[in-house]
């Protein structure tokens, strides 16, 4: 962003300390009944079954709040208000249309996964992929896609959780970094996902309440949306346009309306693609609760959505029009404009929620990882852990790998909070939307088909996304350009999560096509399939 001349007379702001009590005392009782949540859930698990899928014990409006919050989380919340401050309407073809990746999701897998809960012994996606393809490999490149976005998206949730602790508790933000993860990791390790569950719950009707009260104050400081979107046509008439800003002025305008068609076609098809959305199916009390989970969900998050919107636009506005200083950094326009600018009762629940979306987020992904490695891996590779009670620490032993090598990716990048979170859906997206979503719709899908699909999704993202980053970070620049270079040449605009998404759908299709003779669907699965 280029700032106007009066905005660049001010100093720059960075992420105040809150002066209010309320935001401490609602900040400390939130960690405090996160952490009670956590020890409960340690008292109520005593299987594998238990710490995953919660024993298959959750209602209609509890499935549906957590489903959605999961996915809005800290990247809703501090991503979410970077990606609109930084692009304008661009973003807004994330949280426009991802509710419709909530329809599409239980459209298509809703009621065919609790059905295979029922079936057969799943407790994880990978479990139910090879219950699908009847394939080890399937098995183990579901698994290890897993284990890989959860890696990426983690870290996203880190990355927030460090300013929150910052506004909250006025600690250094390297030092909240590695409280809050050795926080997280011991919720995590008690609670398992009957704790997640639950703070998703508390914290989802949070969200919701906090998200309009900031609405109205976001837009009252920028003046209302006529002077709001005044002011960003003024700076950037691309900032309030069909597509957005982002990339410009370097990008053109046809890349700029690749990157926004883009994010449409990965947040609503690949919603279907993302094991901590999946995975809750297997909760379900029963099918009859799956139906009004999809319209509940899908209107929470576009409701949730209104905090990233107001904010990000209408600080934005303010800086453009030298009201207020830019932000020292993109990622902390959330939590700035609500510290700053709005109560400090809201602040406090803000903040909060906030805290703990992060928390109870990052058990569901930290619980998805540490399956993948202590079950999926070990049987796709015919060494399954057969105690239940030795698989369950192994498990909880598994997350602590996945928390510290979440923490050092946020310690050492440069990426900011909405970028990882792009990075992460994209992965997951590509990696596991053919074999979940088409492969449990489509009978002609085959291993083959299933294994080309994961592999490539797989190989386009990490080739793309992550060896230019590995690259700049220790220092083979000529490498990281190169390959940025060839991609831009390539792929206009379009980012790499959908490029990877189309690319493993055509394999999927090609390879299963190709491979169709002599294979087979389980006759319960299909008999499934065609309920």
């Amino acid at each position: 962003m280029t700032p106007t001349p009066g905005a660049s007379s001010l100093p720059l702001q960075e992420i105040p300390i809150a002066d209010s009590p309320y935001v401490l005392i609602f900040g400390t009782a939130y960690m405090l009944i996160v952490l009670a949540i956590g020890v409960w859930g340690y008292l109520q698990t005593d299987s594998t079954s238990d710490f995953l899928i919660t024993g298959k014990s959750i209602g209609t409006w509890v499935l549906a709040l957590t489903a959605f919050s999961v996915i809005q989380s800290g990247f809703g919340f501090v991503g979410g208000p970077e990606l609109i401050y930084a692009g304008g309407s661009t973003a807004l073809w994330i949280f426009f249309t991802a509710p419709i990746g909530f329809l599409l999701t239980w459209v298509v897998l809703a009621k065919r996964m609790r059905i295979l809960a029922d079936l057969r012994n799943v407790l994880t996606l990978a479990d139910g992929m090879y219950v699908r393809y009847e394939s080890d490999a399937v098995r183990g490149l579901t698994g290890l896609a897993v284990i890989v976005g959860v890696i990426a998206y983690l870290a996203t949730n880190l990355a927030a959780l460090q300013y929150v602790m910052r506004a909250i508790f006025g600690i250094d933000v390297t030092v909240g970094l590695f409280v809050g993860a050795l926080i997280l990791l011991l919720y995590s390790m008690l609670g398992g996902m009957i704790a997640g569950v639950w703070t998703d719950f508390v914290q989802a009707i949070t969200m919701i309440v906090g998200a309009v009260l900031v609405f109205f104050f976001a837009v009252s400081f920028g003046g209302g949306m006529e002077n709001i979107s005044r002011n960003l046509a003024s700076a950037d008439p691309a900032l309030i346009s069909p597509f957005g800003a982002l990339g410009a002025p370097e990008a053109s305008s046809a890349a700029v309306i690749f990157t926004a068609l883009g994010w449409w076609i990965l947040f609503s098809v690949g919603s279907a693609g993302q094991p901590h959305l999946i995975t809750k199916f297997y909760m379900s009390r029963n099918l009859k609760i799956l139906r009004w989970g999809a319209p509940i969900a899908a209107v929470s998050y576009a409701v949730s959505s209104l905090l990233a919107f107001s904010t990000g636009l209408s600080m934005r506005s303010m800086v453009e029009a030298g009201t207020v200083a830019e932000p020292a950094s993109a990622s902390i326009v959330g939590p700035l404009f609500v510290l700053e600018y709005t109560p400090g009762v809201v602040a406090g629940l803000i903040l909060a929620a906030l805290l703990a979306a992060i928390m109870s987020t990052s058990d569901s992904f930290l619980n998805i990882g540490a399956a993948a490695i202590s079950r999926d891996l070990p049987r796709a590779f015919g060494s399954a852990i057969e105690d239940d009670r030795v698989e369950l620490r192994v498990t909880q032993a598994a997350l602590v790998f996945l928390t510290v090598t979440s923490t050092l990716v946020v310690f050492y990048s440069s990426e900011l909070v909405g970028i990882l979170g792009t990075i992460g859906w994209g992965f997951f997206a590509a990696a596991i939307f053919p074999v979940a979503a088409l492969g449990m719709n489509w009978k002609g899908a085959t291993k083959w088909g299933a294994i080309l699909a994961a592999v490539g999704g797989m190989a386009v993202n990490l080739l793309f996304s992550a060896v230019p980053r590995i690259a700049d970070e220790i220092g083979l620049s000529w490498l990281s350009e190169a390959i940025r270079g060839l991609y831009g040449s390539l792929f206009v605009g379009l980012p790499v999560g959908v490029v990877a998404l189309l690319v493993a759908i055509v394999l999927f299709v090609v390879g299963s096509l190709a491979t169709q003779s002599g294979s087979r669907v389980p006759a319960d699965i299909a008999a499934l399939m065609e309920r």
